[in-house]
C-alpha cells in the first residue's frame, strides 16, 4: 500500500557533483602532484619548485585556485573540454561541483562566438564518466 506522503527517491536525491579524485588518478598511472604541478600558475609558490616529494595534492590544489584568478588565460577556448573542466574544479578548490553548474560555467561564462560551447548536460555526464585522463568521480 503506498500513501500520498512516500516520494519517488529521485525527487529526493541530491544532484550528481563531479570532483577531481587523486586516487582514480593514481589509478590511471599519474601522478596527481605531477598533474596539478603541470597547472601551477606562474604567481604560485610551488610554481618553481624542483621537487614535490612532501607536497600533498590539495596545497597544490589551494595554490593553483589562489593564483589562478589573477592569471586571466589560465581558462581559455582553446583547451579541450576535458581540461577546461578539469581546470574549473580546480579553480572551486576541488569541492564537488553540481553537473548543472560545471555545465553553465562551460556554456556561459567560456563559449565564445568563434568557439561556441554546445555540449548538453547528458552530454557532459558521459564526458566526465568515461573520463580515463583527469581523475573525474561523481559523489
Amino acid at each position: 500500500m503506498t500513501t500520498s506522503e512516500e516520494t519517488n527517491p529521485a525527487q529526493t536525491s541530491e544532484p550528481t557533483q563531479y570532483k577531481i579524485s587523486f586516487d582514480k588518478l593514481e589509478q590511471l598511472g599519474r601522478s596527481p602532484i605531477y598533474v596539478l604541478a603541470a597547472r601551477l600558475p606562474e604567481a604560485a609558490p610551488s610554481a618553481n619548485s624542483s621537487t614535490y616529494e612532501q607536497v600533498k595534492p590539495q596545497k597544490l590544489v589551494d595554490e593553483i585556485a589562489k593564483h589562478s584568478k589573477a592569471q586571466q588565460d589560465y581558462i581559455h577556448t582553446d583547451l579541450p573540454l576535458q581540461e577546461m573542466v578539469f581546470r574549473i574544479l580546480l579553480g572551486k578548490r576541488n569541492r564537488p561541483m553540481a553537473l548543472a553548474d560545471i555545465h553553465h560555467d562551460l556554456t556561459e561564462k567560456w563559449s565564445t562566438p568563434l568557439r561556441p560551447i554546445t555540449v548538453t548536460e547528458t552530454g557532459l555526464r558521459r564526458i566526465l564518466e568515461t573520463d580515463t585522463y583527469y581523475g573525474f568521480v561523481s559523489v
